[in-house]
């Protein structure tokens, strides 16, 4: 394969090449068991909860403040 060639090969493709390749494989390669789903639910809960909670108590404090100005206009 000559130099132009290599480089012209996008690194998504490549990506995509071993991931279909190893699905083809007889055994699996890629796989996830319990253990490692559980893990993977609590490193997402413990990244993306502080982040949501935040998001909630923010969109809480917007609608309290709508409820309080068509209060006002009553």
């Amino acid at each position: 394969m000559s130099q132009s060639a290599a480089n012209s090969i996008s690194p998504k493709l490549a990506g995509l090449t071993v991931l279909f390749i190893s699905l083809l494989s007889c055994r699996p390669i890629v796989a996830i068991g319990w253990p490692e789903l559980i893990i993977l639910v609590v490193l997402v809960a413990i990244l993306l909860g502080p982040l949501l909670f935040r998001l909630y108590r923010f969109l809480d404090k917007i609608q309290k403040g709508s409820r309080a100005e068509e209060n006002k206009k009553k």
